[in-house]
């Protein structure tokens, strides 16, 4: 099998492959997963999850029906992938079936074995994310292709004191996919055939075309995080990140950062087209909670 991006729903994860934050990474030059969209984007154990992939090639999105299934074996320190060699092997799955969107009930167990409560076989309980997020971990595979998404489970706090725990089980809000808004390609001729007239189709070839995606401001939702150090609940905001992709040309940057303390609402980077043709521009927006929202544009380069 062919060794692809391993996306997550926050960061991309890898079995020998590259660093999901490599800047080099834009150009979509073969089958790639983009993104692994969960929907709710975060919930308890148990709870019903649908799950799409965003899968793109040189010659656009593809809809091919991936098999998926749950990862049910923790990663062993002496790993450094965020998921267990077992996942990515698919000797530990719970199947959810091969289809283009799937729903499953997140396992029972998710905090115990990917969360603050202690797993069985001798693991130590798992370390939260920067946003105090812990996740399940979900497979998506084809001939082709193999990514590992995080689908972001709501645990306990594990060594809160008595009111804040209390406090963040009955005030804690679960975080929902951010929204991202037209795409803005500059300079651009609008397609008069486009469903949305604000989504440009055709750009000069061999120039500098400016790509902006914007969001709105409820996006990036404010939550709860529990600060360990001062044992205290502390108010945060999401922070945002943009990836580009495209089939042609190149990108000035691939990753666009809003950081949480930033109020801007939208990201820009620079793509130089090539001469002439069809490409395919993609955009995935994340939140720092595991949220994601993605865009594709068809473009005539001219």
């Amino acid at each position: 099998m062919r060794c692809a991006v391993l996306l997550a729903a926050v960061a991309t994860l890898a079995s020998g492959c590259d660093d999901p934050l490599d800047q080099r990474l834009g150009l979509v030059d073969a089958p790639r997963v983009l993104a692994v969209i969960a929907q709710p984007a975060e919930a308890k154990p148990s709870a019903m999850i649908a799950y799409e992939a965003v899968i793109a090639s040189p010659d656009g999105p593809l809809a091919i029906a991936p098999s998926w299934g749950y990862c049910t074996s923790p990663k062993p320190p002496t790993e450094d992938n965020a998921a267990s060699t077992d996942c990515v092997g698919g000797d530990a799955l719970i199947d959810l079936g091969t289809a283009t969107t799937v729903m499953g009930a997140l396992p029972a167990e998710g905090c115990i074995r990917f969360g603050p409560d202690v797993p069985p076989g001798g693991f130590r309980p798992r370390d939260p994310d920067a946003s105090g997020g812990y996740y399940q971990p979900v497979r998506v595979a084809s001939d082709d292709l193999l990514a590992i998404g995080l689908s972001r489970i709501i645990c306990n706090l594990p060594t809160a004191p008595f009111d804040a725990a209390a406090r963040y089980r009955a005030e804690y809000v679960a975080n929902a996919n951010p929204v991202l808004d037209a795409i803005a390609l500059e300079p651009s001729t609008p397609d008069p055939s486009a469903p949305d007239p604000l989504a440009p189709a055709r750009v000069p070839g061999s120039s500098n075309i400016t790509l902006t995606a914007t969001w709105p401001e409820a996006s990036a939702e404010p939550y709860l995080y529990f600060d360990t150090e001062a044992q205290v609940l502390v108010d945060r905001r999401e922070a945002m990140r943009v990836s580009w992709f495209a089939t042609s040309g190149t990108l000035a940057e691939d990753a666009s950062a809003v950081g949480e303390t930033d109020a801007a609402v939208s990201a820009s980077t620079t793509w130089r087209t090539q001469a002439t043709g069809d490409a395919w521009i993609w955009i995935v927006l994340r939140d720092s909670r595991g949220g994601v929202a993605t865009r594709a544009i068809h473009v005539t380069v001219e």
